[in-house]
């Protein structure tokens, strides 16, 4: 079973299972909250799918956190992705996202950049993360690292 976090947009966004759980209201510090209310069974999630940004900065640290303290006991593989690029690769169309002010972040699946708009565009920081299901194969797993208590690090 795979389990896909994005916390760099409006919210936190979770997909389990084909099941997805979308909380526009949501903070990263919620995420164990959401993950109980979804009834998943985190010994059978074996790969776990990070969104790296761009976006929140604090949304980002704390998606990537929870997940790399899932992955810490090696029971479940880490693979992080460009949230641009992933949304680019799964919805196959060029991907805006609201930064700050008139700049925005727009993603294709070759390019990420920032760009200034007068007009605001139409934004796609709704969009479901469901496709980004099948991009978890073509993702490298990231390499965790492995927790040794028996060296005193102080010594």
């Amino acid at each position: 079973m795979d389990l896909i976090v994005d916390c760099s947009r409006k919210g936190v966004k979770l997909w389990c299972n084909g099941i997805e759980l979308s909380e526009p209201d949501a903070k990263g510090d919620e995420l164990s909250m959401l993950i109980d209310k979804m009834n998943i069974d985190l010994e059978q999630v074996k790969r776990v799918l990070v969104t790296l940004g761009p976006g929140s900065f604090t949304g980002i640290r704390a998606g990537i956190a929870f997940c790399e303290g899932l992955c810490f006991s090696e029971k479940r593989t880490l693979h992080g992705i460009s949230t641009l690029k992933a949304l680019a690769l799964s919805y196959n169309e060029k991907i805006i996202l609201h930064a700050r002010a008139n700049l925005y972040y727009v993603g294709t699946p070759e390019s990420e950049t920032l760009e200034k708009f007068e007009t605001p565009p139409q934004t796609h920081e709704l969009l479901s993360i469901a496709p980004l299901a099948k991009l978890i194969d073509s993702v490298p797993p990231s390499k965790v690292q492995k927790a040794n208590y028996m060296i005193n690090p102080f010594a």
